[in-house]
């Protein structure tokens, strides 16, 4: 197949013909989708419906246009699911029910259609039973002849369109060979009573389903709770589940058994769904079956997509929420997960409290949330040895008990080698756009715990860490990386911030080290402490490994020693350059007063600000940032939130204001705002010093920062 089809083609014509004689509607909801469009005949202008738009009113619109310009079409060809009377078009459902509300849409077509005009559809069952009526009505208001099938479209069907009304010219839309490989099917089952078994039950409809269905649920079913009493449900095929049509929809363990499990390779798609009260109460490690995954477990290389899900209240002995596979591939978006305990083995790896991933897999997370959860290595997500990427996402009051990573634990990001172990394919961690706030971790990482091998890399950008905590255990042992424990591979902090942070032992907002180069740009560490080392960060990167900081802002972080930067490597050997960067009113409390920022003299890249200077004089063990820097009140504003950003802003008159260098600096500052600016109004622009871009002719308008929720220390044992 062309990799065309394999891109976005949402809402959008990915074949065009200036004056089509047929279209081809595809709805991208169908399993396997891309075969279809591929094999589209030769001269057909293609659509692809958007999933998240109503598929009824795209299609008016192309028609509109076809119209407006004069032309008219011959052959309409629709492809969706569809049961009897009933058609999915995107986020809309056409059926008997409903026509009135399309009339005056339909109706419009007829501009677009010539007099032989021909609509095919093509979903699974649509003219069965009762559902020639809806064709019937259909043709009538569109003024076209029109075909539709009767039966299974499809994988273990046909493609017979068995009803007709009026004289149906139009060739079928697809090569013989797109319908000989199509594994999907075109229909659409619908759930009708809430009973864990039995006719209109969902139970009843996973047996009955083909591969490539699509589950659906009554209107009827909104608000309300299918309880399973039959233990778990077993899916063993592609399937796609959507309560759209039944808001608030629950699926309950009822405390007594896991939710959903998939078998084998499978493609399964969960949408609108609320999965809640799901147990596992096993706790070896060894046996998933058993132990893993309250609310769903996937089996290996297999693919899940939950959206617009919820994933509440569920227990296992790991894997709280969900559990997949190996090698397995998990797609989240949109989706809350609330209240899962993955903690009941008792400190295993694997002990995610919301998500774990089995060794070798891909996990994304857009645009989710994940509140309360708890486990022992993560206490929402645990991903091993697979590439882990999440955007546009909210971790708040997640806990770690005994492990490490109060709401993300990563060990590896690849599985490339033999036995699915580090290999030489370099893995990727990323977080971007995300918010931690209030996670607990014991011993390491109170949001995060980042761990790399080989050519791993992890980005951290233009994401908030506030509020979260590391503790010691109960042996007294951690207490590092007050919100981020990275180690050992390459570490990339862009647009971040850290703030009010807190590490019982070392490292406030992040500790960072092992066999990997760290780069700091345009971030803000304020506000964190540690009881030792480093308020704002340790640094201990082994040798030959390098860290570069630049245009970044720490100020009022507090530690024993090292207010700002613990530095735990050869400053010969493991270089720390800074540049562009202020460091105002750090503190170290040590009886000595020295070490207030920096744990030895950096490298000076040039243009740095320090308030105030060494408080001791003619200490040897005691230095300023670099040799060179500016000794000078930076006059910084309070922490706040201004155009998404949590940043400090320099006020008017700061000495970091047109004072920096453009050498290697950022093109836009930590809010996206432009580099440089006029910020002293002299007419000449400079760029600024510290993480924040001043422009005089702009007053920000500060965002209040929410009080975060309260989150209880957790019991440590």
């Amino acid at each position: 197949m062309s990799s065309t089809f394999a891109t976005n083609m949402d809402s959008q014509s990915v074949r065009r013909n200036a004056d089509p004689k047929s279209i081809v509607f595809i709805d991208r909801e169908l399993d396997d989708y891309q075969t279809l469009a591929g094999g589209v005949l030769p001269g057909a202008e293609l659509i692809i419906l958007d999933k998240n738009g109503n598929g009824v009113e795209q299609i008016t619109a192309k028609l509109q246009t076809i119209s407006a310009a004069g032309g008219t079409v011959d052959q309409v060809h629709i492809f969706s699911h569809g049961n009897s009377g009933s058609l999915q078009l995107g986020s809309a459902t056409l059926n008997a029910d409903n026509l009135p509300q399309y009339e005056s849409q339909l109706q419009g077509w007829r501009n677009a259609l010539s007099d032989k005009a021909d609509i095919v559809l093509y979903g699974c069952d649509v003219a069965a039973g009762s559902g020639s009526d809806f064709v019937d009505r259909l043709g009538e208001l569109t003024g076209a002849d029109i075909a539709a099938s009767s039966d299974r479209t499809g994988r273990g069907g046909n493609w017979n369109l068995e009803f007709a009304k009026g004289d149906i010219e139009a060739p079928l839309a697809l090569t013989p060979e797109a319908m000989a490989d199509y594994r999907g099917t075109l229909a659409t089952i619908t759930v009708t009573n809430t009973n864990d078994s039995g006719p209109g039950s969902l139970r009843s409809a996973i047996a009955s389903a083909a591969a490539g269905d699509t589950i659906q649920f009554a209107s009827t079913l909104a608000s309300q709770t299918i309880t399973l009493s039959n233990g778990q449900l077993v899916i063993n095929k592609n399937l796609t589940i959507d309560a759209v049509g039944a808001a608030n929809l629950t699926i309950s363990g009822n405390n007594a058994s896991r939710v959903i499990l998939t078998e084998g390779s499978t493609n399964v798609t969960l949408k609108n769904l609320i999965v809640a009260n799901g147990k596992v109460s096993g706790t070896d490690p060894n046996n998933e079956a058993t132990s893993a995954g309250g609310g769903i477990q996937t089996g290996g290389n297999s693919t899940l997509t939950l959206e617009n899900c919820q994933v509440n209240n569920n227990v296992a002995g790991f894997a709280g929420g969900i559990y997949t596979g190996f090698r397995s591939t998990a797609t989240v978006i949109n989706s809350k997960f609330s209240g899962n305990d993955g903690s009941l083995a008792n400190n295993t790896e694997r002990g995610g409290g919301a998500i774990a991933t089995k060794s070798g897999g891909v996990l994304t997370i857009r645009d989710s949330e994940f509140t309360n959860n708890k486990g022992s290595y993560g206490g929402a997500v645990n991903n091993l040895l697979g590439s882990m990427t999440i955007e546009n996402s909210k971790f708040i009051g997640n806990v770690t008990d005994k492990g490490v990573g109060g709401a993300v634990y990563v060990d590896g990001a690849n599985a490339s080698g033999p036995n699915a172990t580090p290999g030489p394919v370099p893995g990727n961690i990323v977080i971007r756009n995300s918010i931690f706030d209030g996670n607990i971790g014991a011993r390491e990482g109170g949001a995060a715990f980042l761990f790399g091998y080989l050519q791993d890399k992890v980005v951290l950008e233009n994401s908030t860490f506030i509020n979260n905590k590391t503790v010691k255990d109960a042996a007294g042992v951690g207490g590092l990386g007050g919100a981020v424990r990275h180690g050992n591979t390459e570490l990339t902090v862009t647009n971040s911030t850290f703030a009010n942070n807190q590490a019982e032992d070392s490292g406030g907002g992040l500790w960072s080290g092992g066999n990997g180069n760290i780069s700091i740009a345009n971030s803000t560490f304020s506000g964190n402490s540690a009881a030792k080392q480093g308020g704002a960060m340790v640094v201990a990167n082994r040798d030959f490994f390098s860290t570069n900081i630049v245009n970044s802002t720490f100020a009022k972080n507090t530690a024993e020693f090292s207010g700002g930067i613990a530095t735990f490597n050869d400053p010969v050997k493991s270089p720390i350059t800074v540049k562009n960067s202020i460091f105002d009113r750090n503190t170290a409390s040590n009886s000595f007063k020295t070490r207030q920022h920096t744990g030895r003299e950096l490298i000076d890249g040039g243009n740095n600000l320090q308030f105030p200077a060494k408080l001791t004089a003619g200490d040897p063990n005691d230095s300023n940032v670099t040799a060179n820097v500016r000794i000078a009140d930076p006059l910084l504003g309070t922490l706040q939130n201004i155009n998404g950003a949590l940043v400090l802003p320099l006020l008017t008159g700061s000495p970091a204001i047109d004072t920096g260098t453009g050498v290697g600096a950022p093109a836009a500052d930590q809010r996206g705002v432009s580099r440089p600016q006029d910020g002293d109004n002299n007419g000449s622009a400079i760029i600024d010093i510290g993480a924040y871009e001043f422009n005089p002719t702009v007053t920000p308008t500060p965002t209040p920062t929410p009080t975060p929720t309260p989150t209880p220390a957790p019991t440590l044992t």
